[in-house]
């Protein structure tokens, strides 16, 4: 490598693993991006912990059908109660 160019790669290199290189792990790039991805799996521990709480000892809903579904017939609407029966 040319002069500048070294010079320009070794003080990206120092200004990204810096602070580990002189035992600040906290300050690295590589230690804060394990914090922010240990804060991401954290949240999205709890946010599924919170979601299964929820479904834990309570049936679903049942929702009130205002219609009849497919294979529901209402044979005293159609007037063949004998015939279906």
């Amino acid at each position: 490598m040319k002069g500048y160019r070294f010079w320009i790669i070794a003080g990206l290199a120092i200004m990204t693993n810096g602070a580990s290189l002189l035992g600040f792990g906290q300050g690295s790039v590589g230690g804060l991006a394990r914090a922010i991805e240990a804060n991401h799996t954290i949240a999205h521990n709890i946010e599924r912990a919170n979601a299964l709480g929820l479904l834990a000892g309570n049936p679903p809903v049942k929702t009130e059908v205002s219609f009849l579904g497919p294979f529901q017939v209402d044979c005293s609407a159609i007037g063949m109660c004998q015939v279906l029966a």
